[in-house]
């Protein structure tokens, strides 16, 4: 089977965006969720980076909300698509592994966002402790890392299991999920109308099953207060308040 990086780079990027509808609407969606949760600018310089930012949806609320954010994905396509949307903005989007945080981003950082369903996309769940610890060594001591993941611990059922995920004139989108003990298997199924007529595209990869609790006992144990939020049927949302400075 391939990997999640694979999936993207071969079959998902190009359709990524448009899963999600109108993307001011999208980007709009999330800097109405980061204002609730209480972000905001705490100097002239603040610093915002996200983490699995994909073609920009927190990175550019972000930006409109007055920081200068450090945009990282493994996804060569998206951080391009970032890239020409950011135009103007202060985004500095750059192709890399969200698990090298400790590396890629500077110190004394104020948010640092790991949002949509990018956790569930890390190889395995040893995976969260190597970004949660990696976050709080490049976050000031009261900096916060917010976190949305969608729940897979329970299982959908039978019919249940289909899920549609795009539909227009020129492109349908959906998925079946397959669920393991520890992860689910996302077929992606993919139609796409050219000019010489409709064209199936599909491919599978595997999420991690991420249960709540288990998410926020490794960020307790990474040093994070953690306070958990309203959240859509089926997603998660938390945030970790840095309890003390580990830069290094």
């Amino acid at each position: 089977m391939v990997t999640v990086r694979e999936h993207y780079d071969e079959v998902l990027s190009q359709y990524y965006s448009r899963i999600f509808g109108d993307f001011e609407t999208k980007v709009g969606e999330q800097q109405t969720l980061l204002e609730r949760l209480g972000t905001r600018v705490v100097h002239r310089d603040s610093i915002a980076v996200d983490l699995g930012c994909g073609s920009g949806f927190q990175s550019i609320a972000l930006a409109r909300l007055g920081f200068r954010v450090l945009a990282i994905d493994f996804c060569s396509r998206l951080v391009e698509e970032l890239n020409e949307r950011a135009c103007g903005l202060s985004v500095d989007a750059m192709t890399g592994d969200i698990r090298d945080v400790a590396a890629l981003a500077p110190s004394g950082v104020d948010v640092v966002v790991c949002m949509g369903d990018t956790l569930s996309h890390l190889e395995r769940m040893e995976d969260l402790d190597r970004v949660f610890e990696g976050s709080a060594s490049r976050l000031a001591a009261g900096g916060r890392l917010i976190l949305t993941f969608r729940d897979l611990s329970g299982e959908l059922r039978e019919l249940d299991r289909f899920i549609t995920l795009c539909r227009a004139d020129d492109l349908i989108m959906t998925c079946f999920l397959e669920y393991e003990t520890f992860t689910v298997k996302v077929h992606d199924l993919i139609w796409v109308r050219g000019p010489d007529g409709w064209h199936f595209r599909k491919g599978v990869y595997r999420k991690l099953r991420l249960a709540p609790a288990v998410v926020v006992n490794r960020l307790e144990n990474a040093g994070f207060a953690v306070t958990w939020h309203d959240a859509p049927v089926g997603m998660v949302v938390l945030v970790g308040t840095l309890l003390s400075s580990r830069h290094c």
